[in-house]
């Protein structure tokens, strides 16, 4: 007896989630959809939900840019928080890509728990920017995204809250001042 596809397209759309990609569908014995969310702090976190049958549903984000030398001390958090964060694996590709995962209960799946899964994802992705800036972005120099408005703000307004209740307690760092460079020093550029 094989079993039947989520719904996934549905659920999405009910999240308020935009598919931007998608292979498989109703009757196959494997689909995925691509989409891309917005933490509160980390956007443009592409993610792929697979279901497959017989396996069950996972989620992975690449969690950064491909082909990056990442330093083994950022790979080195990024295993460190397969440990601090439960749910959540981070692993890499073939191509040496970071993946953020997780993967959803086949008996209990349903809309809301894919919400939570895809806050999940956003929710660790907020946490460790910094930390794990030199994964996210080229030189470790994350992009403005201070004028951003998230593009999936509903379905992080939702779930965050049970999402971060049954994670670790965290704050937000606090801004460091840019460093100053020797020469700027010398010249008396500093303020």
């Amino acid at each position: 007896m094989s079993e039947q596809a989520p719904p996934l397209d549905r659920w999405l759309a009910e999240l308020g989630v935009e598919v931007i990609g998608a292979s498989g569908g109703d009757g196959d014995p494997a689909m995925s959809r691509d989409v891309v969310l917005d933490g509160r702090r980390r956007y443009d976190l592409r993610t792929t939900v697979a279901w497959v049958e017989g396996v069950g549903t996972s989620l992975w984000a690449y969690y950064g840019l491909e082909a990056m030398e990442i330093p083994k001390r950022i790979y080195a958090r990024m295993l460190r928080a397969n440990f601090d964060y439960p749910f959540v694996k981070f692993a890499m590709t073939d191509d040496d890509r970071p993946m953020l995962m997780t993967e959803l209960p086949t008996a209990a799946l349903d809309r809301d728990e894919l919400g939570r899964g895809l806050v999940r994802l956003t929710v660790v992705a907020d946490r460790l920017l910094e930390e794990t800036a030199h994964a996210v972005a080229d030189r470790g120099i994350l992009p403005d995204w201070s004028d951003r408005t998230s593009r999936n703000g509903a379905l992080t307004d939702a779930y965050r809250a049970e999402v971060e209740a049954a994670l670790p307690a965290w704050e937000a760092p606090r801004p460091r001042a840019p460093r100053v460079g020797l020469v700027a020093r010398l010249l008396g550029r500093v303020r």
